[in-house]
Formats: C-alpha cells, sequence, structure tokens
C-alpha cells in the first residue's frame, strides 16, 4: 500500500521573505522607470520648442519679420511702464500669430476680428469703436498641445481673474502653456518696439559693456538678418513653469507678458540664471510681476511671491507691482530646454554662466559666446 505524502506549503516567514525580496525590487526598479518617464517628457518638451522654431520660420517666410512679442496698443518704443499692464486692451502675442502654423488654423480663423489701432498712454481707454477684449473670445481658455511641457502638470489650472477678461463661456480662463519667447534680458519696457537697451553700470552686464536686443518685444519682431550674433548663438524660446495658483499670471501662452509668454530674466544679480530659487522678499528678486488690481503681490500666500514661492523654484519680488521681467523657469532636472534661432534645441544647464546667459539672449550684443 502506497505511503500518503504530507503536501507542505510556505511557512509564514517564507512568505514574508519573498514580499520583502519583491518589494526591494520595486524600490530599485521604480526610480528608473521614473527617470525613463522625465525622459520621456523632457525629449517631448523639446520637440515641441523645435516645432515652434519652424513654426517661426515658416511665419518670418511669409511675413518678412518674425510676429511680435506682443501687440500693445498704448506702448511706446524703449520707454513707459504701461507696457505691462495685464488688465488693459492688448492684442495678441506671438503665440497666437503662430496658431496657423502650428496646425491651428481653424482656431485663429475662429476669434472675433479684433481691430485694436495704437491709443495713447494709460489709463488705456481705447476711442469710440476700438475693441481690445473681443478677439480672446473662444481663444484664450483652449489649451494648446505643442504649448505645454509634459513635465509641468500645473499648466492643466487655468488662470482667472474676474478683471482680466477671458472668455465668459470657460469661466473667464486662461489656458496655461510653458514657452516664452525671447526678449532679451532688460525690463520689457526697455526692449519696446525693439529698442536696443544698454545695461547699467551698477548690474553684472553693464560692467562688460553688454547690450540688450530682443528677438521680439512689445510691438516688435525682427527678421532673422537682424540677428548678428548667429542663429545659432541666439535664444528664440526658453521654457517657463505655469503658475502654481490661479491668479498666478505665469504660462499663460495667449498673454504676452513677461512670465506669461515672455522670458527677458537675467540682467541683475537678483535673478541670475535659469531656475534660481530667489524671490519671495521686498526688493529685486525672481521675477517681477504684477496682480490685477495693481498692487504688490500678496507676500502671505505660502507659494505665490513668498520665500515658500521661491524655494519652489517660482520666487518673485513683492515690492513691484508690473509685468517687468521673468526668468527661465521649468520642472526638469538640472536646467531648461530651449530653441536656438536656427531652429536647433539645447538644454541649458541651471549652473550656466551669467554672462554667457546673457549673451545667448541679445541678437546684437557683439560679444564672443563661450562654452556652455
Amino acid at each position: 500500500m502506497p505511503r500518503s505524502r504530507n503536501k507542505r506549503g510556505f511557512t509564514l516567514i517564507e512568505l514574508l521573505v519573498v514580499i520583502a525580496i519583491i518589494a526591494v525590487l520595486i524600490a530599485l526598479l521604480l526610480p528608473a522607470v521614473q527617470q525613463a518617464r522625465e525622459a520621456a517628457r523632457r525629449t517631448q518638451c523639446k520637440n515641441n520648442l523645435k516645432q515652434l522654431g519652424l513654426a517661426m520660420f515658416n511665419y518670418e517666410s511669409n511675413h518678412n519679420r518674425f510676429p511680435m512679442g506682443s501687440f500693445v496698443p498704448w506702448g511706446k518704443t524703449g520707454g513707459g511702464d504701461c507696457h505691462m499692464e495685464i488688465t488693459g486692451p492688448f492684442g495678441p502675442n506671438w503665440a497666437v500669430n503662430l496658431l496657423p502654423y502650428v496646425e491651428q488654423s481653424a482656431l485663429y480663423q475662429s476669434m472675433n476680428p479684433f481691430v485694436v489701432p495704437p491709443f495713447g498712454a494709460p489709463p488705456n481707454t481705447p476711442p469710440a469703436g476700438v475693441d481690445g477684449f473681443s478677439w480672446r473670445v473662444g481663444l484664450v481658455g483652449r489649451q494648446i498641445t505643442v504649448y505645454r511641457c509634459p513635465s509641468d502638470a500645473s499648466n492643466n489650472q487655468p488662470y482667472i481673474d474676474a478683471a482680466v477678461p477671458g472668455d465668459t463661456t470657460r469661466n473667464n480662463s486662461w489656458a496655461r502653456g510653458n514657452y516664452g519667447i525671447s526678449a532679451g534680458y532688460e525690463d520689457y519696457d526697455h526692449v519696446a518696439g525693439g529698442n536696443t537697451y544698454k545695461s547699467s553700470a551698477s548690474n553684472i552686464a553693464g560692467a562688460n559693456g553688454l547690450k540688450s536686443t530682443p528677438l521680439c518685444s512689445s510691438n516688435f519682431g525682427s527678421q532673422i538678418r537682424d540677428v548678428l550674433d548667429g542663429t545659432s548663438q541666439q535664444f528664440m524660446f526658453t521654457e517657463l513653469r505655469a503658475g502654481l495658483i490661479a491668479n498666478d499670471p505665469r504660462g499663460i501662452w495667449a498673454m504676452g507678458f513677461p512670465g506669461s509668454s515672455i522670458q527677458n530674466g537675467g540682467r541683475g544679480v537678483y535673478n541670475p540664471g535659469p531656475n534660481n530659487k530667489l524671490g519671495g522678499i521686498s526688493a529685486d528678486g525672481g521675477d517681477e510681476l504684477e496682480t490685477s488690481n495693481g498692487s504688490a503681490l500678496p507676500s502671505s500666500d505660502p507659494q505665490f511671491c513668498s520665500p515658500a514661492g521661491a524655494a519652489l523654484g517660482m520666487g518673485c519680488t513683492t515690492s513691484g507691482n508690473l509685468m517687468t521681467s521673468a526668468m527661465s523657469r521649468s520642472l526638469h532636472v538640472g536646467g531648461v530646454n530651449v530653441a536656438m534661432a536656427d531652429g536647433s534645441g539645447r538644454f541649458i544647464s541651471n549652473n550656466i554662466d551669467q554672462l554667457t546667459y546673457l549673451r545667448l539672449s541679445s541678437t546684437q550684443d557683439g560679444q564672443i559666446v563661450g562654452d556652455y
């Protein structure tokens, strides 16, 4: 008669050992998976920038110049802080004008007709019959994939402010993006109309005789032939981060202001390079932004114009109330993606020499760009 055998199962200790081994393997593999996903997102971001560069060349070919950084009807060349008033009836920016060149012709053609001729200085009251708002209706709340970096989840949160009319059918919201056109490195009003602005001797750039000449700025788009320093030595687009809260105006693709879709920071020690963590103080530091009511930004907000916001890489000054300047920022480890004016894509380290960064931001500074 055959002898019966007792089937032996796993002991509790053996099961715990197996579970522990699986947990260790997951812990080892998870960072690698996350790194692979971020590498894919960073590549997609760089591809977006290359598409925008191609769109710019197509636009320049058709119009004999690049699009305006932004249309500010009350602006004047080379001065006047009125260039940063976000509640005014400003016109379309470069991103709106590029829509037909990024496979968004239907959206562009669906815009209400806009007629925004130049008119005076603030309080920015347009003459009878002039409309600086209707072009936004049905447009500004739309998310455009090629304008969004997949690494920045904050671009899913719209900018909502009743004092800045957008589209009432979408809760007056403005959709976010992550790319800013290069407007030199000086304050936005300094380079309005394509003005060349020599930096003061009190900051880093001025000590070396550097001049800020924008690729595009308020009421100005340059031509390829204007890039005298060489297209491979000039930023066309750099990354911007979307605002962390609803009333932070950074990353709004259809709004032509520093931090929204314009990048022009880096002229002083208070905003020295990409992803710097300065700001949140009542003096120059971080990006210079504006609230809808024209007052200084709330220093009490834990994520907006405060030391806490600066620690998250989104610093700004609490002493100003104008859309003056903004540095390139991203959520990629170690730096930011950029598109050069020759159409190539580059990754710029957070540790790039400040003077090198400024030289890459100016089309006609006449200085030699070293290794970076």
